[in-house]
């Protein structure tokens, strides 16, 4: 009889803890979960990691891999998407999730040589648009806008001919025009107000250095000519480096605007929407 009735209790026991660790895994991925839709990935990491230690489950490993992707932990999302098995019913989103994050991180040169050949349009999408950062030559213009839809087709081939025509201005031809006419290089370059400023500077030290060597007043003469030809020599280098300054100003702008198109885009990538 003494037993049986602590064979019952030991039963019971194990019911009760069993029963626990449920409802405790139960209310962990709530707030995991929670923590996840409000935006709050690397506090939801840590709860989702709580429950890997009690279950191993394919779908809080993928999103613990989008959690770090979204807080650009790209070093540890490539591992938890690379971490996926075949066999998982999230391989294939795992798959596209790690080339977008490959993208994401500016890794272009591996991205290319894993996607060259891939056949299936979400990876040639990733794969063209990784041409319009790096200095590779360009895809032929029909077949790079072939796989995106087309209602997007133009917005893909104005990026696509602002990269292979750049607004650039020549930093040669700004500099031999301030050498002509000091200040013109700087309006060419759309600087206005600092093109009259030095040309007016060179005038006014040209005419001064004229006017005393006229009158015979040789060292105020030097002195003119020598503040001219600094504000002169200065003309020509500032232009110089301004159409540098304008061309890298181009390339930032450039970036930035397609980073920001393709993120509003979510890289032509169906989202991966668990939590409303």
């Amino acid at each position: 009889m003494k037993k049986i009735f602590l064979l019952f209790f030991f039963l019971n026991s194990f019911a009760h803890s069993q029963t626990s660790t449920l409802h405790a895994s139960e209310n962990i991925r709530k707030f995991a979960d929670h923590l996840f839709s409000e935006k709050d990935f690397l506090r939801s990491v840590s709860e989702y990691e709580k429950l890997l230690r009690i279950e191993h489950n394919d779908t809080l490993e993928f999103k613990i891999a989008l959690a770090y992707q979204s807080i650009e932990n790209n070093e540890l999302a490539l591992e938890k998407f690379s971490g996926i098995k075949y066999e998982s019913v999230f391989y294939n989103e795992s798959e596209k999730e790690y080339y977008k994050t490959l993208f994401q991180s500016g890794k272009y040169e591996e991205l290319q040589n894993n996607l060259s050949k891939k056949d299936e349009k979400g990876f040639q999408r990733l794969l063209y648009l990784s041409y319009l950062f790096t200095s590779s030559e360009l895809p032929d213009q029909k077949n790079f806008s072939e796989p995106f839809p087309l209602t997007e087709r133009e917005n893909i081939l104005n990026f696509y001919k602002q990269k292979k025509e750049p607004p650039y201005k020549s930093s040669l031809f700004s500099g031999l025009m301030s050498a002509v006419l000091p200040g013109s290089g700087k309006i060419y370059l759309g600087e206005i107000g600092d093109g009259i400023t030095a040309f007016l500077a060179a005038s006014l030290f040209t005419f001064l250095s004229y006017d005393n060597f006229s009158h015979d007043h040789n060292f105020r003469g030097w002195l003119f000519a020598g503040l001219g030809f600094f504000f002169y020599t200065g003309n020509i280098y500032g232009s110089v480096t301004a159409a540098h300054i304008y061309n890298a100003k181009v390339d930032y702008e450039y970036n930035a605007n397609l980073r920001e198109y393709l993120q509003n885009k979510n890289y032509f990538l169906p989202p991966n929407d668990f939590i409303k």
